[in-house]
């Protein structure tokens, strides 16, 4: 009997393990999917069109897809990292320029974040910070945060896309 309490009790503890594991496989898989749906629209917009906004104003196009990845950058350095800046990605004379540059750049913010959260332990993932001005949150509140605002300006860019005669690509769903 005392063999079934011992295999009770790492099993019990064993849960919380899986657990976490399953729910960061999860969370990286959105932010992949995320990331390869940003990249689908930097592919579908042309090149000459990069600088074009829908009013006076507001971003330009390859101003919006920096938007999407500093807040992703800043969330991964300040956040997950603890570090006490963010880390210069790119040179944005030429990302905001280039298709090709812009497109390597938003590549490589992407994963700068997977890479930190893929490698953040549980204590790093629950430590809090403040950003952008707003209350302290765990570093998982921070990343939820982050992968909502890029979807929420993902979306900001269907107008570009259509004006410049560009069908949106189809929104990659996990479902």
């Amino acid at each position: 009997m005392r063999p079934l309490i011992v295999l009770a009790v790492l099993a019990a503890a064993a849960a919380p393990l899986a657990a976490q594991t399953d729910a960061r496989a999860t969370i990286l898989a959105d932010w992949q999917r995320n990331r390869d749906n940003v990249l689908r629209y930097i592919d579908a917009m042309p090149e000459s069109s990069l600088g074009y906004r829908p009013t006076p104003g507001v971003r330009n196009f390859a101003e919006q897809m920096e938007h999407i990845v500093s807040t992703n950058t800043d969330v991964a350095a300040l956040a997950v990292r603890g570090l006490a800046r963010t880390p210069q990605l790119g040179d944005s004379t030429r990302f905001l320029h280039s298709k090709a540059a812009l497109r390597a750049h938003v590549a490589e913010s992407y994963d700068y974040l997977v890479s930190a959260l893929r490698d953040a332990t549980p204590a790093q993932l629950a430590r809090r910070s403040s950003m952008y001005g707003q209350p302290e949150a765990p570093a998982t509140r921070w990343l939820d945060l982050s992968l909502e605002h890029s979807v929420w300006t993902l979306g900001q860019v269907v107008p570009y896309l259509r004006l410049n005669g560009v069908t949106p690509p189809a929104y990659s769903m996990p479902f």
